[in-house]
C-alpha cells in the first residue's frame, strides 16, 4: 500500500494510506475504463485492417488495368496461396497475383510475367470474396487490352467476424473501373450494396 509521508508543523510525521473503500473505487473506475476502451480499440484495429486490405486490392486492380492497356495484352488478377500461380479456393484473403495472361487461358504459364504478388497475413475470420455479376463466386478477374473487364465484372466483399454491417466492398464494372461500395438503399440499412444493388453478405 502506497503511503504519503507528511511532515507536520510540530515535526511529527503523519502517515496516510488508501482506505479499502478508496481502493475499491479505483478498481471500479479501472474496470469501467477497460470495459469501454478494449472493445473500441478492437473495433479500431479491425476497421484499419479492413480499410488497408480494401485499399491494397483497389490499387492492384487499377495497376492491372493500366498494365493491360500498356502491354496491349489481357491481364488477370487471381487468388493465390503461393504468390506464383492461381488457386481456386474462392478466397482472396490468402493472397493474390496479377500477371500478363498472354494466351488468355487463365493459367500462369512459363514465361508469363507475374508483375505483382501479395500474400496476406490476416486472421481466419477475415475474408475477401469475389462474386461475379450473376452472384457466382469467382477466383479471378480479367482486364482486356482496352482496360475493360467484360465478363469479369463483380463485387469484392471484405468481411470479418462482425458481419455484414461492418463489411466493405469494391465494385468492378464492365468498363474496368473500380469504386468503393456504399449503402445505396432508399432507406439506408447500414450495409453496403454490391454490383446489381443487393446488400453484400458475410
Amino acid at each position: 500500500m502506497n503511503k504519503l509521508h507528511v511532515t507536520t508543523g510540530t515535526g511529527v510525521i503523519a502517515q496516510r494510506g488508501l482506505t479499502l473503500v478508496e481502493l475499491m473505487m479505483v478498481l471500479a473506475v479501472m474496470a469501467v475504463l477497460l470495459t469501454v476502451g478494449v472493445p473500441t480499440f478492437q473495433n479500431t484495429v479491425k476497421n484499419n485492417r479492413l480499410s488497408a486490405e480494401l485499399s491494397a486490392l483497389r490499387a492492384t486492380l487499377a495497376n492491372a488495368r493500366s498494365e493491360a492497356m500498356a502491354r496491349r495484352l489481357p491481364v488477370r488478377v487471381c487468388e493465390s496461396t503461393n504468390g506464383t500461380s492461381c488457386s481456386s479456393t474462392s478466397e482472396f484473403s490468402d493472397g493474390y497475383i496479377a500477371y500478363a495472361d498472354e494466351n488468355n487461358d487463365d493459367v500462369v504459364n512459363a514465361g508469363e510475367d507475374v508483375f505483382l504478388s501479395l500474400q496476406l497475413l490476416v486472421p481466419e475470420s477475415f475474408s475477401i470474396e469475389l462474386r461475379d455479376s450473376t452472384g457466382t463466386v469467382a477466383s479471378s478477374v480479367r482486364f482486356g487490352s482496352r482496360g475493360d473487364s467484360i465478363g469479369s465484372s463483380g463485387t469484392f466483399t471484405f468481411c470479418d467476424d462482425r458481419g455484414a454491417s461492418y463489411a466493405g466492398a469494391l465494385i468492378l464494372s464492365p468498363s474496368g473501373s473500380v469504386r468503393g461500395a456504399t449503402d445505396t438503399d432508399s432507406t439506408e440499412d447500414g450495409i453496403v450494396n454490391g454490383l446489381g444493388g443487393a446488400n453484400v453478405s458475410c
